[in-house]
């Protein structure tokens, strides 16, 4: 084979490997239903959409605080937005009506979105949909 020839190909597939147009934009309906975080397997996400709101639901069961049994802190309805590579997150049972960015990607079955509720000590967690 002509070196030539091989070094032009493998150019034009390097270009065309970094082309814009690779980018998966992630909607709505690509996170609609059940997701579970694979450290906990307890915490589970809910993605659904509300009077012309998209929501999602963290559920983490319940615990005792103060005497009285409580779901466990983050826990409720957040409202979202997406846009590349980022989910803004308003946290519903919150004072501050303000939306926080956060790092989200999906692959395949796999959902990673950096730890918004504290729930370890690791930056970014992962949830698998359930089918």
């Amino acid at each position: 084979m002509n070196m030539k020839y091989f070094l032009g190909t493998v150019s034009i597939l390097v270009l065309l490997s970094c082309s814009d147009d690779n980018v998966e934009i992630i909607t709505s309906t690509d996170l609609k239903g059940k997701w579970i975080e694979m450290e906990t397997k307890s915490d589970t996400l809910t993605f659904e959409s509300w009077d012309n709101s998209e929501i999602m639901i963290l559920s983490r069961g319940k615990e005792i605080r103060d005497g009285n049994l409580l779901p466990k802190y983050g826990s409720g309805s957040y409202e979202y937005r997406l846009s590349e590579g980022r989910i803004s997150l308003y946290w519903m049972l919150s004072s501050n009506s303000s939306f926080k960015d956060y790092n989200f990607k999906i692959a395949g079955n796999r959902l990673n979105i950096e730890n918004f509720y504290s729930s370890t000590s690791k930056p970014m967690l992962t949830f698998e949909k359930l089918d």
